[in-house]
């Protein structure tokens, strides 16, 4: 284990604004601990209007290596770079940073493996079945490429956005119509009806006075839900949809499916596998004690009968 930091030791940044609930710098810098990587994690608050200063000053340091890029900044590091992936154009929006050999600067965005890699884990289907995305912006647009894509294994036979903000469901869908040959539409109804499984792509449930984004007594009886939320889970419609028996989840899982992606993207190809294989050990780390259960019984959330 490398002894504490040196002047040997890589940084990797997560600059955001707030950063005091990220939980990436524990996760990354157990995972370096871990695999005797000598590197560290580092939060740093950075306000919206001083991004783009900050972005270019602070890969000025040779030993700065990568970025995750945290909210608001997602959108506005990708006209920042020298090459961009594809979900990172297609969603207009990166969450992570790597500087190159050649010294290039490239990004990505992780949100939608992470989010393949938590429905395989709870065994929720969405392949060749139907998605309501609820929600229009940065995370909801990573979240309905990924599912078109289903991994490389296949996507979702149909998929809806919807928004309360007139157009910007409109957007999405016809932003991913243009790229993919899929059936991507907007509707103007949060209506669960009829569709296999519910992503909350919404900031609803980070206040506990939010109204529900989705009625789930109106959800199919077969039907799943996702909550991508981090703070306040499980949330109040994680809640009220397990108390009716659904598949619910919470949006932790998102994070433990995207550190193999990360570490591989920065070069760690042998503790993305490890990874892979084995990550409890994060789950631990991150999930409310309340949900460690699930860390090993991730399908206890049965239908009882009668509902």
């Amino acid at each position: 284990m490398t002894p504490g930091i040196t002047g040997n030791t890589q940084a990797y940044l997560i600059p955001g604004d707030p950063v005091r609930n990220v939980r990436l710098p524990r996760m990354f810098n157990a995972v370096f601990e871990r695999f005797e990587i000598d590197a560290v994690l580092v939060p740093m608050q950075v306000p919206r209007r001083d991004f783009a200063v900050f972005f270019a000053a602070a890969f000025l340091a040779r030993n700065v290596r990568g970025m995750l890029i945290a909210p608001p900044h997602k959108p506005l590091a990708i006209d920042l770079l020298d090459g961009c992936g594809l979900i990172g154009r297609v969603a207009g929006s990166i969450n992570i940073v790597r500087r190159t050999e050649e010294d290039r600067l490239e990004g990505d965005l992780f949100d939608g493996e992470g989010l393949i890699g938590a429905l395989d884990h709870y065994a929720i289907p969405f392949r060749g079945k139907r998605v309501l995305i609820l929600g229009a912006g940065v995370s909801a647009s990573a979240v309905g490429v990924a599912l078109v894509e289903g991994g490389g294994m296949g996507g979702a036979a149909h998929i809806a956005f919807y928004d309360s903000s007139a157009g910007k469901a409109a957007g999405v869908a016809a932003k991913l119509d243009a790229f993919f040959d899929a059936d991507v539409v907007a509707v103007d109804s949060n209506a669960p009806e009829g569709y296999d499984l519910v992503v909350n792509a919404t900031p609803l449930g980070l206040d506990p006075n939010d109204p529900l984004p989705v009625d789930v007594s109106r959800m199919e009886r077969h039907a799943a839900l996702f909550d991508i939320l981090l703070r306040g889970q499980p949330t109040p419609v994680v809640r009220a949809a397990r108390a009716r028996g659904l598949h619910a989840q919470a949006g932790f899982e998102m994070l433990i499916q995207q550190m193999p992606h990360y570490l591989r993207y920065f070069g760690h190809e042998a503790v993305a596998q490890s990874l892979a294989a084995d990550s409890d050990f994060l789950r631990e780390r991150i999930y409310p004690e309340a949900m460690h259960a699930e860390i090993r019984q991730p399908l206890r959330y049965l239908r009882p009968s009668g509902t």
